[in-house]
């Protein structure tokens, strides 16, 4: 059954539930049929896929994500929304709706699933970013994300090495994912139309990463750390962010190859390895 609302129908349940869109919530309601179409394109799901959806609103997805896969476990964090998700999907067996936080949901919930999943998302613009990075530490469970997010964000999971956008997102992203952002979302596609641009974008975990972390806690610990105070020169950062003093950051830097005066933007990913690397040996 889909349960995608048209903007007069979404509006109408609004006005009997007494909901209005919280703008501090980020809440913004795909109204476009096309575009929904569209979206879902981008995604292969068979009968024997289970799915998370993050953010399920009203159900736009909801409905014809249950008709393709085999289990959807819809989150949705606000309770006059739950009410209305529950409503629309009556009846509708596979569909699991979960009134919480993304966010809050612990390694375990993954667990108990017992298989890959795929999660799709109309992540709210205000923590697409924390979103994002869970979903990074929850990796070894899902295959595929296809997400809405704001541009900004995605352009920062796409940048590449010298690109004004390059720096711990676009680094941590490129070496655990591969990430392509499919197309731009018009405003005009949801209610109340939102005053950033939206785009859609795929994740993928790859079978094999471009770097295959064995320490977390110590690569966690580091590797956000090279990405502070961009303006500085990456000798200057070190010495900074590790309390190390100048000639120990430059016999570092000596041994990853790089050469002090650049900017962390700046230096290629297998030289930001390496250095992690190297600073792990100090600390």
């Amino acid at each position: 059954m889909d349960t995608f609302l048209t903007l007069n129908n979404l509006q109408l349940l609004f006005k009997q539930h007494r909901i209005q869109p919280k703008k501090t919530l980020g809440q913004n309601f795909l109204i476009d049929r096309n575009i929904r179409n569209k979206i879902l394109s981008f995604i292969e799901i068979t009968t024997d896929d289970i799915i998370i959806e993050i953010g399920a609103g009203t159900g736009a997805l909801t409905g014809l994500l249950s008709e393709k896969a085999a289990l959807v476990y819809a989150f949705e964090k606000d309770e006059k929304l739950v009410e209305i998700l529950q409503e629309q999907t009556s009846g509708l067996s596979t569909i699991n709706i979960i009134k919480g936080d993304f966010l809050e949901i612990d390694e375990g919930f993954f667990r108990t699933i017992g298989k890959k999943i795929k999660i799709i998302g109309n992540l709210p613009y205000y923590v697409a970013s924390p979103i994002l990075f869970k979903l990074l530490d929850m990796r070894y469970y899902w295959n595929t994300a296809l997400v809405m997010i704001p541009e900004d964000v995605a352009l920062k999971i796409v940048a590449k090495t010298g690109d004004k956008n390059f720096g711990f997102m676009g680094f941590v992203f490129s070496l655990l994912t591969q990430s392509t952002i499919c197309y731009k979302i018009k405003g005009s596609a949801f209610y109340p139309e939102p005053e950033i641009t939206s785009v859609l974008m795929k994740i993928s975990i790859p079978d094999k990463p471009l770097m295959e972390i064995k320490n977390q806690q110590l690569f966690w610990s580091i590797a956000p750390k090279l990405f502070v105070q961009r303006r500085k020169t990456i000798l200057n950062v070190m010495k900074n962010s590790f309390h190390i003093n100048r000639e120990t950051a430059i016999e570092i830097l000596q041994k990853a190859g790089i050469q002090p005066q650049l900017r962390s933007h700046q230096i290629e990913i297998p030289y930001l390895i390496e250095l992690i690397k190297q600073i792990s040996k100090q600390i």
